[in-house]
């Protein structure tokens, strides 16, 4: 078969670009921004959806404001409130990291584009800590705690933070959160920043003070770390919500201490009947121990593991671990026998998403169907080409055979013969241009050459005898 190339041209350059066109496309249609970020796959956050969204949990994120007019924190942003002494409601982010923080924590995935939050249905109430950008006042830390527990919040995020003691008045705002049933998160510090030890507020008692992991766990380098330490959480290329309606990446404490206060709202909001101490302890019992063996400087009590803060059976607790030695260093809890869930089916942690699952299923389609076009020009080429044949041999029915061929399909006949079947020309065959007969040959008694036959010339064997009293012809041959 012959494979007609030059038509074949035009499909592969038509299929290559309409591959370029799909791969070109697939970005946008595929919205990859969830295959960003790595640490919902590391920390569960699909299984930890299943059992609680936040739905009903108002989180204070106490920064720089929040911009409620993303797409991904549309309806999700209470008024707030400024605690640097000007009016305002806190929904306006010059600065760009309280929104940041607000999308780690509330996330909707609403925009065409968009990122996810560990707590999603939770709501964020922004208190404004300064005006612009980076102009942070720690005179506006206490009265911001204290605006949020007036406003309703139930877990108060403090990714802001500076070296050394907390004042008195940041020790006194604090204590009014925890007497209030109040979870109060708090970075450790990072060491960019020229920290060198946990940094205030996180080092207040009773206060989760967090520190940073990156991928797979191991503890982040630019996390400070000390004897303060409660819990770690992912902290290194954090991806989420950017500055003017866009997105981006960010490295921190900060980050990592938004997304412990978004578990908190998940606790909160599967069980609303636990008080903040209890919500505190379900935390640290249910970490995931690393470093060495219980509380360390780098760990604290472990990494932050949401799916078993959801379902482990943790025994209740009378007052705030983080203030009660005696209760902090209590045995760690057992699995729920109550959640028909179980922690270890989902150990493949930095798996691929369900978005990264879905763009493998469109490459392997797309080569199915490369694959079937080909086929299918293979046989559509193979077809033309055997019509193309037959009507050639069509086109040449009703011409005169050459010189020396029999019918259409017969073998060759030599010049001077008839085709086999064909009924003898008059006057009987005629010998072969160049034929002699062979020397003492004679023909059979009684045989006599067809009239006008030359001379030697006799008809086939089989050819019926000559008629009786003929004689044979002179100068034959005789035996």
């Amino acid at each position: 078969m012959r494979l007609n190339v030059g038509a074949f041209r035009p499909v592969v350059a038509g299929l290559t670009a309409g591959l370029m066109v799909l791969g070109a496309a697939q970005p946008a249609a595929a919205a990859p921004r969830r295959a960003e970020q790595w640490y919902l796959d590391e920390l569960q956050i699909d299984q930890a959806h299943k059992l609680s969204t936040g739905r009903g949990v108002i989180v204070a994120v106490v920064d720089s404001g929040v911009d409620a007019t993303h797409p991904d924190l549309r309806g999700r942003v209470l008024a707030g409130g400024r605690s640097y002494g000007a009016a305002g409601d806190g929904r306006a982010d010059e600065d760009g990291h309280g929104t940041h923080m607000a999308g780690i924590i509330a996330a909707t995935n609403a925009s065409r584009d968009g990122v996810d939050g560990i707590a999603p249905d939770a709501k964020i109430l922004p208190i404004k800590l300064f005006k612009g950008k980076d102009k942070r006042s720690n005179e506006a830390i206490a009265p911001g705690i204290r605006m949020a527990v007036d406003g309703g919040a139930k877990v108060i995020n403090l990714s802001q933070g500076w070296p050394g003691a907390a004042s008195a008045d940041d020790e006194s705002a604090i204590k009014y959160a925890l007497d209030r049933n109040v979870v109060v998160v708090a970075g450790a510090g990072n060491t960019a920043k020229g920290h060198f030890d946990v940094i205030a507020p996180a080092n207040v008692p009773g206060v989760i003070a967090v520190t940073g992991t990156t991928r797979g766990g191991a503890f982040w380098s630019g996390s400070v770390q000390g004897p303060a330490a409660v819990v770690s959480a992912p902290a290194d290329s954090i991806y989420n919500i950017g500055p003017d309606h866009g997105y981006g990446w960010g490295d921190g404490t900060s980050d990592a201490t938004a997304i412990v206060s978004g578990v908190a709202a998940l606790i909160r909001s599967k069980y609303p009947d636990l008080d903040a101490p209890n919500v505190i302890n379900r935390i640290i019992k249910t970490a995931r121990d690393a470093g060495p063996s219980g509380r360390d400087p780098q760990y604290g009590f472990g990494r932050i593991d949401p799916v078993a803060a959801l379902t482990a059976n943790v025994p209740t607790v009378s007052a705030n671990p983080l203030l009660d030695a005696k209760a902090a260093s209590s045995a760690p809890p057992q699995a729920a026998e109550d959640d028909n869930f179980d922690v270890t089916k989902y150990g493949d942690r930095g798996g691929p998403t369900d978005q990264q699952v879905m763009i493998i299923g469109i490459g392997i389609a797309v080569v199915l169907v490369v694959l079937l076009a080909l086929a299918f020009f293979l046989i559509w080429n193979r077809r033309r080409y055997r019509r193309d044949v037959a009507r050639a041999a069509d086109g040449g029915l009703g011409q005169a055979p050459a010189a020396g061929y029999g019918p259409p399909g017969g073998p060759p006949v030599p010049v001077g013969h008839h085709p086999p079947g064909a009924s003898p020309a008059p006057g009987g065959y005629p010998t072969p241009p160049g034929h002699v007969s062979q020397p003492g040959y004679a023909p059979p008694p009684g045989y006599a050459p067809p009239p006008g036959g030359p001379a030697g010339t006799y008809p086939p064997p089989g050819a019926p005898p000559a008629p009786p009293g003929t004689s044979p012809p002179s100068g034959g041959n005789q035996s």
